[in-house]
């Protein structure tokens, strides 16, 4: 009972939450490109990657798994940015797969540049409500007996200053209320705007060590305070050892290592504990990317923001 009720639940969230917010990774430091368009380029180079994400992955049926793939680089100059991101988000009966476009102008300040970034989505949503009748003797005809599909448009805006030794960012990557279970398919508002607050900075604890923190909040006037807060040590430039914390959510270990021809292979292990740790151990996520070599660019600390 304690199972089928948790898996339940996963549906509610799924119909009432997705498209009002971000997937959120543990790995969030390492593809802003999520959260904030104008991310786009800050490499400096061609830099490309995925992420998955199984979210509960014991003890509940139907809990979330996502992919995300992306890829971004500057262009004319280094002056302008394009990325691209894709989403695939596997919850409960439905799935919910998204295809956004990314641009940023960038300003050189300083030692650093100042980047304005737009971005535009595809979303699609598929929703098996064959699903709901599936090991059960006597199926409720009230879910239906086939898939309901739709699909919606949306866009988002951000700035975002980077440096060789900090990054700081705000974003709002959806602008419009999305419409994917909602009755009145064609009702778009602003009311469902979430903010996001992004930053880090690397500094020098000796010589062959680096410290790493990160910190995102997000903020929804009609959603609970909700941030990330992180701490990663860098050895040798090569292996990033991390811990995380989530508001009320979990507390996560993360494990990364950089290879010399720009490949990078992470690990991060969730913890939960919220009300949900009584079903569920926790969540994983693996992370590969790679950032492309440059011969005529320096690139050594911008390939961590």
């Amino acid at each position: 009972m304690k199972k089928l009720f948790y898996t339940l639940l996963v549906v509610m969230i799924a119909a009432t939450a997705w498209g009002q917010s971000e997937q959120l990774f543990t790995h969030y430091m390492f593809n802003r490109l999520n959260f904030n368009p104008a991310y786009a380029g800050s490499k400096e180079v061609l830099d490309a990657g995925a992420i998955y994400r199984n979210q509960w992955w014991s003890g509940i049926e139907g809990a979330p798994r996502t992919l995300n793939v992306y890829a971004h680089m500057p262009f004319a100059g280094l002056r302008n940015g394009i990325g691209i991101n894709l989403i695939s988000d596997k919850i409960g009966l439905d799935k919910v797969t998204s295809i956004g476009l990314n641009y940023a102008y960038r300003i050189p300040m300083g030692r650093g540049k100042l980047a304005i970034g737009l971005n535009g989505r595809f979303e699609g949503a598929r929703a098996d409500w064959t699903q709901a009748n599936a090991g059960v003797n006597i199926p409720d005809t009230g879910f239906g007996n086939d898939a309901e599909t739709t699909s919606t448009f949306n866009a988002g805006a951000g700035v975002y200053y980077t440096h060789p030794n900090f990054y700081l960012g705000l974003s709002v990557p959806r602008f419009f209320r999305n419409s994917f279970y909602t009755i009145d398919k064609d009702k778009f508002g602003s009311d469902v705007n979430t903010y996001y607050l992004q930053g880090g900075i690397i500094s020098q604890l000796s010589r062959n060590v680096k410290l790493y923190p990160n910190l995102q909040i997000r903020y929804n006037p009609h959603a609970p305070f909700d941030f990330d807060a992180n701490v990663n040590l860098l050895f040798f430039d090569a292996l990033m050892v991390g811990a995380n914390y989530r508001y009320e959510d979990s507390v996560d270990g993360l494990l990364m290592y950089y290879f010399d021809n720009g490949l990078h292979i992470g690990v991060a292990l969730d913890f939960t504990t919220s009300d949900l740790n009584q079903a569920t151990t926790g969540s994983y996520e693996i992370m590969v990317g790679y950032t492309f070599p440059c011969e005529d660019c320096y690139i050594k600390n911008l390939r961590y923001f």
